[in-house]
Order: structure tokens, then sequence, then C-alpha cells
């Protein structure tokens, strides 16, 4: 997969300095290609849930874009803010993941890969679609309609009509991230588009970069 031309790590290192357990990330920083064959082998993690690879169709160091559980409008896509801690000998049990929740926990460089994903995602979707608009939505805590306690961006291609007024897309968001977070408990029974059908939109999306 494409990856931005940006160097965070050294960022990262510095501003978390002051957590020990942090300070074995370095030795992902002296192989790129090795920390991306990692990220290709493992997981992906939405706070405390466990993403399968097959739904994830675009990521960089400090990012990646999936197709949803329960898309609120053809192509409503998540773009989510990850870093996977790891040594370069651990085993997948042992790597950890940093959650961030709110959005002013990110540093220059995760907010700047974030968006910069979100915005080239966007674009293709856009075009995918045949969309004219497009949806950019945070929701930063609780309050806000936040469910899954990590930074994540809704992206949604808009087309004229598809809703009979555009604001009431904010109260259909509410709904669907409580529907998310229910149906990623894996307790509750799940009403969910099949992984076959995620990873076939996948497919799609991950040939247009």
């Amino acid at each position: 997969m494409l990856k931005h031309n940006l160097t965070p790590l050294s960022n990262f290192l510095q501003f978390h300095s002051k957590s020990n357990h942090f300070f074995h990330l370095a030795r992902i920083s002296s192989s790129s290609s090795h920390s991306q064959s990692k990220m290709e082998a493992t997981s992906y993690m939405f706070g405390p849930y466990k993403i399968d690879k097959k739904e994830v169709f675009y990521s960089t160091d400090l990012s990646y874009a999936l197709v949803n559980l329960r898309p609120l409008l053809l192509g409503h896509i998540l773009v989510h803010f990850y870093v996977n801690i790891a040594s370069c000998d651990d085993t997948e049990e042992d790597r950890m993941w940093r959650e961030v929740q709110r959005f002013a926990e990110l540093t220059t460089d995760e907010t700047s890969d974030l968006w910069l994903t979100a915005q080239k995602v966007g674009k293709q979707l856009e075009s995918y679609h045949k969309a004219s608009s497009l949806t950019f939505a945070i929701q930063d805590g609780p309050q806000a309609g936040q469910t899954v306690p990590h930074v994540h961006i809704h992206i949604i291609p808009r087309k004229s009509g598809d809703f009979e007024k555009n604001d009431e897309i904010y109260d259909a968001l509410d709904v669907k991230e409580k529907e998310m977070k229910q149906s990623l408990d894996l307790d509750k029974e799940r009403k969910d588009r099949s992984i076959e059908e995620m990873a076939e939109e996948a497919d799609k999306y991950r040939k247009l970069f």
C-alpha cells in the first residue's frame, strides 16, 4: 500500500519519552520495509477491538482506512489513527497498540497523517462513487457521540437528495456510531454485513491506490 512521505517516529519518541514501555519503538524505525511487512502480517485495532485486515484497504505508518460494518450511505468508510508499538522480535501476542481517545492527544505529525489519509481516500471514493461532495466527521468524546474511545474520521460520499436536509446526516451518524459499538461487542447479537461482503468492498477500494 502507498504511504505518505512523513517521518513521524522521532517526534513520537520525543513526545512519549516519559513512558518507558514506548522506548523500543525506535527499533521499528531502523527498517521501513520491515515495519511494512509487520503491518501487513498483523491485525489492526480500533480501541479495544480487533479489526480483520481484510476490511482495511489503505494504510500508512500512523493511520488506516477501512470499510464500515453498517455504512450510512454507499462509500461510508472510516479512517483510524494507530501506532503499532512492537519490537522486531515480538510475537503477535506481545505487540502493543497505542490508543488515542481524543483528537487533542495526537501529535502534529499524527494529526497531519490522519488528515492526509482522509483527504486522499475521500478524493478517490468521491470519484469512484460518482458523488459530488464529501462529509468528514469526527465525534470527539462521548458527549459528541463517540462510542468507541479511539480517534476516527467518518468519510461519506454525498449526492444531491441523499438526505432531505443535509444536517440530518449528523443525527444519523450518532445512531450509526452507537450501532457500531454494539456490533463490535462480541457478546451482542450481530446484524452486520458479513466479512466476505466487507472484504469484497475493500478489494475494490484497494485498487484505487
